[in-house]
């Protein structure tokens, strides 16, 4: 029997079915499990009319009912593992991640881009290390190995150059695979207490330090007085004592203001500790995987562990580089073009933009087979927008519908959906690691499983999974390298 169309509905007319599949609601199942205040709002009528219309498309629609659980048990048998390209976490998952749930990472992973042309750096090559503006360091790799072109910009090789990273605390060299540049019309100046002056863009990270603790933040999102970490040496010393650990310190930030650029913004990749050094006196930069790894993997066949589908990409923080996926695709000889052409990015410049694009994703996964979905990040953008208690009951009901749409997508296009979270120091806790994922219960009940990362030695990754339905808590260790996540 087919099923009604939305008109045949007690009061919905041909203006208000408009209306409703304008905003998403395009069959009776989407209607019968929607609230009457939201329909209300949505169509424009009244709370008893909009009750009216779902309880009608609840007894139109097939909302499904109780299975046994040997039918449940039948039902999971099309659930497919996506692998990590580790085989630790992928034990640690079960066999991988699997369809039909929501993952989320959250922890001390961070991503930001770029520094403006004329930032000094200091890096080492052939044993050599040098003080040079960042646009001649790329100028000088272009004409050594020459340069890649992609749509957002353009990436050249370094042969093995070090760079100075923050890992563990302390400064301590580093391989740097590439070095990135785009174009962008803003970018932020930054100037210190001591003298020190940073040109950056808004999403570029920045180590601040919160009660003793270190916290990369957005450059957009640090306030004056605040204070960041900094490298306790001079550039003339640091080039004396390359090879040696430097200790850090921190400086205050004096006055942050908006400027024109329209130029180039560049950024090292350093797959160990995502940070280099530079700016008009020593100071950490941050540069991020996890994520790319499985958007490179659910493009592959089943045999090798991918989902034999494509993937889309909600960027909140402006943190997709498909130099990156290149690298990741090129590593398990895959077609680096074909792989970027089966990735379907949006940048999401709201919440509520962010939440259409699931909307969006929907209407994609009808014409593609659409098998990961990634959130990067969830929570961002409701952090920035529903500022203090007050506001904090309207955001947990629109992140829990956000949630519940996400789930929703995962289960009609057998689909693993992955997400990262920001976190927060939580004051009170005296023991043990202070941080704690943004979104409170209504992410961490929605959330099929959840895995905490944080920074180990060497270039490598503690994973612990924190949260699932079926999984004991355990943990292990990842390394993230220029080919991306292994073991």
């Amino acid at each position: 029997m087919p099923e009604k169309k939305l008109e045949e509905l007690p009061g919905v007319g041909p203006a208000t079915a408009e209306k409703l599949r304008d905003a998403g609601y395009t069959d009776l199942m989407s209607i019968a499990v929607e609230s009457p205040k939201t329909l209300a709002e949505i169509a424009e009528i009244g709370e008893s009319t909009a009750a009216k219309i779902i309880a009608a498309a609840k007894q139109a629609a097939d909302i499904g009912g109780f299975e046994t659980g040997d039918q449940v048990l039948e039902r999971r048998k099309n659930i497919h593992k996506l692998t990590s390209c580790s085989k630790a976490l992928d034990e640690l998952m079960g066999g991988g991640f699997e369809t039909q749930s929501i993952v989320e990472f959250y922890g001390e992973f961070g991503s930001g881009k770029c520094v403006s042309a004329e930032t000094p750096v200091i890096f080492e090559q052939d044993g050599l290390p040098s003080v040079s503006e960042i646009e001649d360091v790329f100028a000088f790799y272009e004409e050594e190995c020459g340069k890649k072109i992609f749509d957002s910009g353009e990436i050249v090789a370094t042969r093995g150059t070090r760079v100075l990273g923050f890992i563990d605390g302390v400064i301590t060299p580093v391989c740097a695979s590439h070095i990135y540049r785009e174009k962008v019309k803003e970018l932020l100046e930054i100037e210190t207490v001591r003298g020190r002056t940073i040109t950056l863009s808004m999403v570029h990270r920045l180590p601040v330090v919160v009660d003793g603790r270190v916290q990369w933040l957005q450059a957009g999102r640090i306030k004056k007085d605040q204070k960041i970490a900094v490298v306790d040496a001079t550039y003339h010393e640091l080039l004396r004592s390359f090879s040696k650990r430097q200790r850090i310190s921190s400086d205050r930030i004096k006055s942050i203001r908006k400027s024109q650029y329209n130029d180039y913004i560049y950024d090292f990749m350093v797959p160990d500790g995502h940070s280099f050094v530079g700016g008009s006196l020593p100071t950490i930069l941050h540069n991020t995987q996890l994520c790319f790894q499985l958007a490179v993997n659910a493009t592959m066949p089943f045999e090798r562990g991918g989902l034999e589908g494509e993937v889309i990409v909600i960027d909140t923080e402006n943190t997709f580089r498909p130099e990156r996926i290149v690298q990741m695709a090129t590593a398990l000889d895959l077609d680096p073009i074909e792989t970027l052409q089966k990735i379907h990015v949006a940048r999401a410049y709201n919440s509520h933009h962010q939440m259409l694009l699931v909307e969006k994703a929907a209407e994609l996964a009808k014409e593609r087979p659409i098998r990961l979905m990634i959130v990067d990040s969830l929570t961002a953008h409701f952090r920035a927008e529903y500022i203090g208690r007050g506001a904090l009951a309207e955001r947990q009901q629109t992140l829990n519908k956000h949630m519940h749409d996400l789930m929703r997508f995962a289960d009609v296009n057998n689909a693993v959906i992955a997400v990262t979270n920001q976190v927060a120091a939580k004051p009170d806790a005296f023991f043990g690691d202070p941080t704690r994922p943004i979104g409170g219960h209504i992410v961490g009940h929605t959330a099929t499983f959840r895995i905490y990362l944080r920074k180990s030695k060497g270039g490598k990754r503690i994973a612990r999974l924190i949260d699932s339905p079926n999984l004991p808590e355990a943990e292990v260790v990842i390394t993230i390298s220029e080919e991306g996540i292994r073991d």
